[in-house]
């Protein structure tokens, strides 16, 4: 292991061991120090507690001390150990270096744990050691993220991207900022300034899709869909944002194979086949809409906008009952509830004949 052969090292360059106060402070110090070479990381941990507990002002203990606990993942003891050497005077500069990459680690471990406010905390104190550290603000960043912090999580992705202005990540984690706000020129300045950065960065190509979608500009997401799909073949959401923009600009027959890829590609995407069926119903051939809409229902149960066009499908098959069935879910939701009225209203009136 690297790190292990770095802690080798470590013990090699550190100064020869002080004398301590105490006699018996000194030999546990030993002791410690030999396991430690040994790589008997707990065993070395246990005797040079009792060295520092016994002198608390020997540094070299404190150090040694917080290289087994870091090797042992314990964070928090490790950084209290490199603190306490660093306030000793024992190599107060590696100290600090040690105590920046651990505050890294601790955070990025708090964060996979979802404890948002215990990382901040972690990475606030990182940065302390190495402010410049682009890594730490985008991950500060994601923290604020956590929480709904929007306003901070924006100023940490900025920090990342003034401290590395190619960081494709941070890069684009501002953008989706910018673009929630509806700053759609300065997103799709900031997703084109990821992609440069990162050619082969899809996320930002979607990203990017996405402010073209809000500002209506179909025609635009064609060729940059192209282009992500050409740098990854298995883009499912490039493929997916491709045939919807041609088949919203009219173009359902060239929008049927990138969906039909799209739905190939990941089978969770429930919206890949709801926009297939909506590109099959827009050609006329009701049936595969059918079939489309129904296999987006059975990946989300609760898809008011796929219930829809199933109901307009079904009619124009005249199933009369399966298309007042699927109106029928879809009255509930108010984005739909005046449509999905008039056409069970529809259904009542064909029902009834002449």
């Amino acid at each position: 292991m690297k790190y292990v052969r770095n802690l080798s090292l470590v013990l090699t360059l550190l100064s020869a061991p002080a004398l301590a106060q105490d006699p018996e402070a000194l030999n546990r110090f030993r002791t410690g120090y030999e396991l430690m070479q040994k790589r008997s990381y707990r065993n070395a941990a246990i005797e040079l507690e009792q060295a520092v507990a016994i002198d608390t002002s020997y540094g070299n203990a404190h150090y040694v001390l917080a290289q087994a606990y870091k090797v042992l993942n314990e964070y928090d003891k490790a950084i209290a150990s490199f603190a306490t050497a660093r306030a000793l005077g024992t190599k107060p500069e590696r100290a600090a270096r040690e105590l920046g990459q651990l505050y890294h680690k601790a955070a990025i471990s708090s964060f996979g744990q979802k404890k948002y406010r215990t990382a901040i905390g972690y990475f606030q104190n990182a940065l302390e050691f190495n402010p410049q550290n682009a890594k730490a603000h985008y991950a500060l960043g994601l923290s604020y993220n956590g929480l709904r912090q929007t306003a901070k999580a924006r100023a940490a992705f900025a920090k990342a991207v003034e401290a590395d202005p190619k960081y494709a990540k941070a890069l684009k984690a501002l953008a989706d900022i910018q673009r929630r706000n509806r700053d759609y020129g300065p997103a799709a300045a900031t997703y084109q300034k990821a992609i440069a950065a990162d050619p082969k960065y899809t996320d930002a190509y979607g990203g990017l899709a996405r402010v073209k979608f809000d500002t209506q500009d179909l025609e635009g997401i064609i060729p940059l869909m192209e282009e992500a799909i050409a740098t990854n073949a298995k883009y499912a959401e490039g493929h997916l944002f491709l045939g919807n923009a041609l088949s919203q600009l009219g173009r359902q027959h060239d929008a049927i194979d990138p969906l039909r890829r799209a739905t190939e590609l990941d089978g969770k995407n429930c919206e890949a086949p709801y926009r297939l069926g909506e590109a099959y119903y827009g050609m006329g051939d009701y049936r595969q809409a059918v079939e489309a809409g129904e296999r987006a229902t059975r990946c989300k149960k609760d898809y008011p906008a796929a219930a829809v066009l199933l109901g307009d499908a079904y009619l124009k098959l005249v199933q009369l009952e399966d298309a007042r069935t699927w109106y029928g879910r879809a009255v509930g939701d108010s984005r739909f509830k005046d449509y999905a009225t008039h056409q069970l209203k529809e259904v009542n009136r064909l029902q009834k004949g002449p």
